[in-house]
């Protein structure tokens, strides 16, 4: 049934069109118009640079052992932040840029829940986060500050910094990070870069939704590795290496916690040895008083005799 308010069939160059089908002339010209752009996108998609992904890899793994840079950059508030200023704690480095709409906002966001993730095994104040972003001059601090409200980061350890222009290549360059210019955006490596507590380049943990266990390998291998601070005693180094120890990942929550199984296993093991220590102190306690007392009593009659023959 035709519409009612179908134009009638046309007619001309000696072919009747039906009243209930499309003009053939419509549909090649629709034919025409969609071989055209698909001509047209293959050949932007073959023109269009990609990114070496194994080449990428090669370059952020060399970059593993090496020394941060001391490379001065703004915060959200436009105040200047050396990156020296994060040694004595391990610190976790994302590259993004602000224009991105999909990936790097999933890739913040993921880092964020695994953040949470740490703060059981870690606590915040252990560790740091900075999120940098080196497509300048667009990532301003500004930008960085209206990015991170935009995700929603409000973590105490976590700043988002804006670099100088001139120095962004010294800084992806010293952490291995490689990105290539591309029609849409940028074509990036996904992932994190940990940082060791003396600055240098520890591990770096790919991919675009992380998760806590991901990066707490690496922070919980730094953290155990690492001498006791020298204002931290050492029974109080000893209790933060073993809370350290109880705390397993949970793929329920996404989070650590802490294995009271593992707990109750050390607590025992240590009152075990405290307890063989205890009874090896006082047996080699008795066994001396009882070599004292033997020498004395065999001394005694010995200058007895002495005295009676004078």
């Amino acid at each position: 049934m035709r519409r009612s308010d179908a134009p009638p069939g046309r007619h001309g160059r000696g072919t009747t069109t039906s009243p209930s089908g499309p003009s053939p002339f419509r549909c090649h010209a629709f034919l025409a118009v969609a071989a055209v752009a698909g001509a047209l996108w293959l050949t932007s998609a073959r023109a269009a640079p990609a990114l070496d992904e194994r080449e990428a890899v090669r370059v952020a793994e060399a970059a593993v052992g090496r020394t941060v840079p001391d490379v001065t950059l703004l915060d959200r508030r436009g105040r200047p932040v050396p990156l020296s200023r994060y040694r004595g704690k391990p610190l976790l480095v994302s590259f993004i840029y602000t224009g991105c709409f999909q990936v790097c906002p999933t890739q913040t966001r993921a880092l964020q829940e695994a953040v949470r993730g740490l703060d059981v095994l870690l606590g915040s104040d252990r560790f740091n986060v900075v999120s940098i972003g080196f497509n300048q001059p667009f990532d301003s601090w500004q930008a960085m500050r209206s990015f991170a409200a935009q995700q929603r980061i409000d973590h105490p350890n976590w700043e988002f910094l804006s670099p100088p222009a001139e120095r962004v290549a010294t800084l992806t360059e010293a952490f291995g990070f490689s990105y290539v210019a591309t029609p849409a955006g940028f074509d990036h490596v996904l992932g994190v870069t940990v940082v060791d507590a003396e600055g240098r380049i520890h591990s770096q943990v790919y991919g675009e939704r992380l998760r806590a266990d991901q990066l707490g390998v690496p922070l919980r291998r730094i953290l155990l590795d690492a001498p006791v601070p020298p204002t931290t005693s050492t029974l109080a180094g000893i209790v933060e290496r073993a809370r350290i120890l109880c705390t397993v990942f949970d793929e329920r929550t996404g989070r650590y916690r802490y294995d009271y199984k593992l707990v109750f296993e050390i607590v025992g093991g240590a009152l075990f040895f405290l307890t063989m220590a205890i009874y090896l102190l006082l047996e080699w306690r008795d066994r001396l008083r009882a070599r004292r007392r033997a020498a004395r009593a065999g001394l005694a009659p010995a200058t007895g005799r002495h005295a009676r023959n004078a």
